[in-house]
């Protein structure tokens, strides 16, 4: 008699019986710690030149959009700078209703935005 060929989907689904689920879980923890978002690290000429840009559309009322790292993944937003504090080293934003503080660590890019 011939014997079944088994593919190697079948394979894989048949191994995965043998799996601990300590193993599962540190598994599924390796994949999320790789698919993790690291933020660039911006040298001296890129923060000086984002601090020029947020301190421009501060002193001009402009419209700002910035790029932050939020803790997950970067995002974008735009609106008015309302205060700068260099105590805290953080910015007030101020996009439609809501005011957002971002800490001057987590900028990655400041481009002003014109008015139409």
């Amino acid at each position: 008699m011939r014997e079944k060929r088994v593919s190697k989907k079948d394979n894989l689904f048949a191994a995965s019986r043998f799996v601990l689920p300590e193993h599962r879980e540190m598994y599924l923890r390796i994949k999320a710690e790789e698919r993790r978002y690291i933020p660039p690290e911006l040298d001296e000429e890129q923060l000086a030149a984002v601090s020029e840009r947020i301190w421009e559309a501060f002193q001009t009322g402009g419209v700002v959009s910035l790029t932050y790292y939020d803790g997950e993944a970067a995002r974008r937003l735009s609106g008015r700078v309302v205060h700068i504090d260099p105590a805290s080293r953080q910015l007030k934003l101020k996009s439609g209703e809501k005011t957002l503080r971002i800490p001057f660590a987590r900028l990655l890019d400041a481009e002003l935005t014109a008015i139409s």
